[in-house]
């Protein structure tokens, strides 16, 4: 089977649970005991068949697109043959519906077999992977609260005046990382996941957290769900810095797990940090290039967590 043969779709697909959090002084806000799917993430509208506009969030962490069992349905799609969907905790069989036509702003994708998983897990009318992304830019405005996939920047365009921070991520298949990232000094391969809402390190980052000191054991339990059901229970570490390019995230909390999205990126063996939007949502702006294989983050002016490190 092909290694992006409907593999990792909403591998980590994560929410926040509906208590609200305490606040916290001295960094981000603490993670929930449980993490659980809801409808928070930022969406784009796209039509099938020419029908619509139905609701999709863009998980830059699937692979592949899936779309919800009801507008499966309420289109009256055709069911094909079962499919393997690989979650963040287990994977499923699912039925497949053929879409001729997919549209999201200016981008167009054909000919797609979609799996289709019910709306009590997605929590939304669809999910867009890396197979109708990953071509493309995804620019997330989180003041503005919109969200767009446009084409590429040109390979030689340049913007002196931006105050965007430029984080170079190269990568195969859609799969962009950072490798200019450290967790309170240990070297650590990121990732930008905007299907999940929580942060979340593999083992090899606690393990080498720890060879530091004791104090990166965790200090309680975080239940994780994925939209193909089930659960992990992972640990929550905390952290004194996180540097990604030049921003440094101070004071923070990541869930520690290891969720099958580590191993389809080919990081299980190697301290990995999957950033989802507890940390997004401090930026005013997080564009992903798929072509140019960059970052480009914009700070939010209420954002006291992270900083801006100068250059050079």
């Amino acid at each position: 089977m092909p290694r992006r043969h409907l593999i990792g779709c909403g591998l980590a697909s994560l929410a926040f649970a509906k208590a609200a959090f305490a606040e916290n002084q001295n960094g981000f806000e603490p993670l929930p005991a449980q993490v659980k799917i809801k409808d928070r993430q930022l969406t784009t509208a796209v039509r099938i068949n020419g029908k619509g506009p139905f609701h999709f969030v863009v998980d830059t962490g699937a692979d592949h697109s899936v779309i919800s069992d009801d507008v499966a349905k309420a289109l009256r799609l055709p069911v094909g043959h079962s499919v393997t969907v690989q979650g963040i905790i287990r994977a499923v069989s699912a039925p497949s519906v053929p879409v001729d036509e997919l549209r999201f702003g200016a981008v167009v994708r054909d000919n797609l077999q979609m799996p289709v998983l019910p709306r009590a897990l997605l929590k939304a009318d669809g999910f867009l992977g890396l197979d109708a992304i990953g071509k493309h830019r995804v620019i997330f405005d989180f003041k503005k609260r919109t969200l767009r996939v446009s084409d590429c920047l040109p390979a030689e365009w340049v913007d002196h005046t931006s105050t965007e921070s430029l984080i170079a991520a190269p990568g195969d298949d859609g799969h962009l990382r950072s490798f200019a990232c450290r967790v309170d000094s240990v070297v650590t391969t990121a990732f930008l996941d905007t299907g999940a809402e929580v942060s979340v390190g593999n083992e090899a980052l606690r393990q080498a957290l720890m060879r530091i000191g004791p104090g990166y054991a965790g200090d309680r339990d975080i239940e994780l769900t994925g939209i193909t059901g089930g659960s992990r229970t992972g640990k929550v570490v905390k952290v004194s810095t996180i540097l990604l390019g030049n921003l440094e995230f101070s004071g923070c909390e990541i869930g520690i797990a290891d969720l099958d999205i580590f191993k389809i990126w080919d990081l299980a063996d190697q301290p990995a940090l999957l950033i989802g939007l507890n940390f997004l949502r401090e930026f005013q702006t997080v564009s992903i290039d798929y072509g140019r294989k960059e970052f480009r983050l914009k700070l939010a002016a209420a954002s006291p967590w992270v900083n801006r490190k100068r250059q050079g």
